[in-house]
């Protein structure tokens, strides 16, 4: 009909959409079928066909076409499908099924950082949905904790009170940049706790027994056991309204960001960022380059698509689920229809994983917003709390290693000292694999105290107390 010689060669029919495949007679331009997409779907009467070219692997061009009726993705037929999925990768998520039916599944683990983009009704929620989900219906407390940002307050309500948090849902914007913040320090923990167990990530201190970590620590104590952790869990922050989040401090939302999604993969730290306005403001060059994997379902506009994907053709998705997968380490695109789960199963998860016992929240995530500062009254500061800030001032640097050394204390109960020091504003935030900055010198810190000593003696001598000597 457009006068353009091609042949279909082949066809590849999937749950939403059905590609076929042209050989394009000698002469013809790849260009020349892009530029009929349009006319193509008039005369097929259909929404709208995407045109890839080329096929990934061969020499032909392919077409694709919405099926008349749509195939629903659910969790359970891709868990069939992937069996050994759920042992041998260490977050497996469950997203789909591509263009030729076969099952879409991916290990977070290794990833290891996930942007996805969508419009209102296009499916991005409940690929949040199935990523939790996925990770809930495999994997227990001890092996993954979740942090869920979730400022519109109902998209992740389902899952509050899970065991897996480690922390209420957030909505409040401001306390979630203060937790991106505690993940980014908890980071650089886990590389000093890495350093200490000898080994090179996560899943390599995973697989030491507990009587080899405590030898590797060179811990014989029972309570300095106690502290030093034997199993570190994998930790999942979500965040559902990426825009919502910059909007309150760009800058610094930005910076946690960057720092976690380079850095934090060895120790098993991972970013899933989901937006709905994917603008150059939003998802910026630095955020998209350190997201190596993305998802988009369908966008408003090719300049949309181009932001997330760095390629046309997210503008022309269906909806409802239908979207375009970037793995890691390439630039090819995989259509595919994302998983469904729906409420009812969420439901069924939540309340099966509820059973197990009840959500441990990690207490330093529950104090972020109401620390006091270094002249309120320290709260349940260690007893070792002056010695270990004298220690730190003399040397000026803020390490853990260096308190485990010198206190003669485990890891834990350093690490623990450390945070103390920094809620008191004696220490700075971690750059990098450096140690926390020094905010002050020691000759700062002596003069601090005496002048405390002297208020409180002035406060006792006013209310008739009897003074030492």
């Amino acid at each position: 009909d457009f006068n353009v010689g091609a042949e279909v060669v082949g066809h590849q029919t999937g749950p939403v959409i059905t590609m076929f495949e042209l050989s394009l007679a000698p002469g013809v331009k790849v260009a020349q079928i892009a530029n009929l997409a349009t006319d193509i779907a008039r005369s097929l009467a259909v929404p709208g066909v995407r045109v890839v070219s080329p096929i990934p692997g061969k020499d032909t061009v392919g077409i694709e076409v919405p099926n008349l009726q749509k195939e629903i993705v659910r969790i359970r037929e891709l868990m069939n499908i992937a069996p050994e999925a759920r042992n041998k990768m260490n977050l497996p998520l469950y997203l789909g099924k591509d263009a030729g039916g076969g099952g879409i599944v991916a290990d977070l683990a290794s990833m290891p950082h996930m942007l996805i983009a969508g419009t209102t009704g296009s499916g991005k929620s409940v690929c949040i949905n199935t990523i939790i989900v996925s990770l809930l219906m495999t994997r227990t407390p001890e092996d993954v904790r979740f942090i869920l940002v979730d400022p519109k307050m109902v998209e992740m309500a389902a899952f509050e009170n899970i065991p897996h948090l480690l922390c209420p849902v957030v909505n409040d914007m401001k306390r979630a940049e203060d937790i991106l913040e505690w993940a980014a320090t908890k980071m650089d923990e886990r590389y000093e706790l890495l350093k200490e167990a000898g080994v090179k990530n996560i899943a390599g201190f995973n697989t030491l027994s507990k009587d080899e970590i405590y030898k590797r620590f060179g811990v014989e104590d029972e309570e300095e056991k106690a502290r030093i952790p034997t199993r570190l869990p994998y930790y999942v922050i979500i965040i559902d309204e990426l825009a919502d989040l910059i909007m309150t401090s760009s800058k610094e939302v930005e910076g946690h960001i960057i720092r976690i999604a380079q850095k934090a993969r060895a120790v098993g730290i991972h970013l899933i960022l989901a937006t709905q306005r994917p603008s150059v403001n939003v998802v910026t060059g630095l955020i998209k380059s350190n997201m190596p994997c993305r998802i988009s379902f369908r966008v408003a506009s090719r300049q949309e698509s181009r932001i997330v994907l760095d390629q046309n053709g997210a503008d022309v998705l269906m909806g409802q689920g239908d979207m375009l997968f970037l793995k890691p380490g390439t630039s090819n695109l995989s259509r595919a229809q994302g998983t469904y789960v729906d409420d009812n199963e969420i439901r069924t998860v939540v309340d099966a994983v509820k059973a197990s016992g009840e959500p441990q929240y990690n207490s330093e995530l529950m104090k972020i917003g109401s620390t006091a500062g270094i002249d309120g009254d320290g709260g349940d500061r260690d007893d070792m709390f002056d010695q270990a800030v004298e220690i730190v001032l003399a040397s000026q640097r803020g390490s853990v290693s260096l308190l485990q050394r010198r206190l003669q204390v485990g890891y834990s109960r350093a690490s623990r000292i450390i945070d103390q020091m920094a809620d008191a504003g004696i220490l700075g935030d971690y750059k990098g694999s450096q140690a926390r900055e020094c905010m002050m010198t020691l000759d700062d810190w002596q003069t601090f105290k005496s002048s405390v000593a002297a208020d409180q003696s002035g406060a006792s001598s006013a209310n008739g107390e009897p003074t030492s000597a």
